[in-house]
């Protein structure tokens, strides 16, 4: 799968203010529309864009391949490979999606060996999960091209959600905040049952806000509504700390009831030898079993700031690398 793989840089701020700028809408829009119809990473867990593989659209965009070359459908035409492999289907919503990004792209592999460009036209890319099929609305020769673009940056993901709202004329109802206009042309019209609109308007008033203020006025909690994944895990990692000392004020208490520890498990164990119940043991040794179990807890939350501190430090990293991208030193 080395293949769907790219260089996969996070976006910056320059790249939401391109994208604004090329959708001729506000860096709010922009955000608020990424915010909601976007997902939280262009990328997936092993580097690849995130695609969702559409059956029916592969059954449409085989056919269209197939009427152009002059191939007949029939048996062991593209069209009935597909099909029998379980890639195509006419309607959509015939079978369920793969549950996983590995089994989006096992699929994408096997309609690729049937028609590599029908294939590539048939997904869903990146943040905007622009269908590969538009890919001229999206500013490529193919959608091929399209998804190789996708593949370097979230940076590049932003210019084919931008490029596709300005040549589909959505920006205008970005600009006059219609926002259910926008939701019906860009998700069809079942945008209501997710409430599209009502989530674009509270995310454009969120980012609208939040842009409004000079960079030195932002606070942590302006900071993690933006998304800030270091102030997420910063935020995570000072409650698992009051946890854990919460846990230790609990553990010292019950040691100082519990009195000889070592004593205690002593008897215990002969009482358990003795074939004493459990009920009446623990009523005996209760300040023991406490001891264990503020223990335990104590370090699953020790536990809990370790991955918090790591995931802090990995955003650290992530976004040095960002700003030293954006400066041109990388």
């Amino acid at each position: 799968m080395e293949y769907f793989k790219g260089s996969a840089r996070r976006a910056t701020a320059a790249d939401f203010e391109a994208a604004a700028a090329l959708a001729r809408v506000s860096v709010a829009c922009i955000r608020a529309v990424n915010d909601v119809e976007a997902r939280n990473s262009g990328y997936d867990a092993k580097g690849r864009p995130i695609i969702l593989f559409e059956p029916h659209k592969f059954w449409s965009n085989l056919l269209a391949a197939m009427r152009r070359d002059g191939e007949l459908n029939g048996p062991g035409s593209k069209l009935h490979r597909a099909a029998k492999a379980g890639l195509a289907y006419q309607n959509w919503g015939e079978k369920p999606y793969p549950k996983s990004s590995d089994g989006n792209y096992a699929r994408l592999a096997a309609a690729i060996e049937i028609d590599e460009e029908a294939a590539f036209r048939s997904v869903s890319i990146g943040l905007g999960q622009i269908m590969g099929e538009n890919y001229k609305a999206a500013g490529h020769e193919s959608a091929r091209a399209m998804f190789e673009a996708a593949k370097e940056s979230e940076g590049e993901q932003l210019r084919q959600m931008a490029s596709f709202i300005l040549t589909q004329r959505l920006s205008d109802n970005l600009r006059r905040k219609d926002w259910a206009g926008f939701a019906r042309r860009y998700n069809g019209p079942g945008y209501a049952k997710n409430r599209y609109d009502e989530r674009l308007a509270r995310a454009y008033e969120k980012w609208f806000a939040i842009l409004a203020k000079p960079r030195a006025q932002l606070t942590a909690a302006d900071l993690h509504a933006a998304g800030s994944r270091t102030i997420a895990a910063t935020g995570e990692a000072k409650a698992a700390v009051q946890a854990v000392t919460a846990a230790g004020a609990t553990a010292s208490a019950a040691m100082t009831q519990a009195g000889d520890v070592v004593s205690q498990t002593q008897d215990l164990a002969e009482g358990l030898r003795a074939g004493a119940g459990w009920l009446e043991l623990a009523k005996s040794y209760w300040p023991l079993l406490l001891v264990v179990l503020a223990t335990m807890v104590a370090a699953y939350f020790a536990w809990r700031v370790w991955c918090a501190m790591h995931a802090a430090e990995a955003a650290r990293l992530d976004q040095e690398r960002n700003a030293m991208a954006s400066a041109g030193r990388i």
